[in-house]
């Protein structure tokens, strides 16, 4: 149950962090976030390679931050928009949510990964839960607090996927920055 609620607000922060300037939100399933509207992330903070938005008032707030890879391999692919994000939505006891867009879409047969140091952490991607095939989620909520204590004390992370044309990509983000980020953006959206 769970589970289904973050794939459901997966697909709301799908729809938050695909560019920066107007979103469109699309409620997938959740009663107080059941009114369609158009709205503007408000940027709240930038710490080196992270930027930190809210959207929204009241329960239906929104926070999120967000990077982009300073490098990504193979260098001759084109690819859409790639991020790497964290969510809270407080009202639907969501914290600490870790999605990622790829900017391709994901074969079925990928095993999506985030790796920081030594630990890997493992996603599943879109395809694999009837979403958008180019974002990943982490794949065992539970982990969430601990890939966000390793982001705190890590230099970067790297993130592998392969494309539905066979190609494996390699993203790296730093992770500079990140700490005084989710700072920003645990004050933003404090938990209940």
């Amino acid at each position: 149950m769970f589970h289904q609620m973050l794939q459901n607000l997966s697909r709301l922060a799908l729809a938050i962090v695909m560019a920066v300037g107007s979103f469109t939100i699309w409620s997938v399933s959740n009663a107080a976030l059941s009114q369609v509207y158009a709205a503007t992330p408000e940027k709240i903070g930038t710490f080196r390679y992270w930027r930190v938005y809210q959207l929204g008032i009241g329960v239906n707030k929104v926070c999120y931050m967000l990077s982009e890879p300073v490098e990504k391999l193979p260098r001759n692919v084109r690819r859409g928009k790639i991020y790497f994000s964290i969510m809270h939505h407080p009202a639907n006891g969501v914290r600490n949510e870790a999605s990622v867009s790829v900017g391709y879409p994901f074969s079925a047969k990928s095993n999506p990964y985030a790796r920081i140091g030594t630990d890997s952490f493992d996603f599943d991607s879109g395809v694999q839960m009837e979403a958008d095939p180019s974002w990943a989620w982490l794949r065992n909520p539970a982990h969430h607090d601990r890939l966000i204590d390793m982001m705190k004390r890590g230099n970067q992370l790297v993130f592998k996927g392969t494309s539905a044309r066979g190609t494996l990509t390699t993203d790296t983000y730093s992770l500079l920055g990140f700490s005084k980020a989710l700072a920003r953006l645990n004050q933003a959206c404090p938990a209940p």
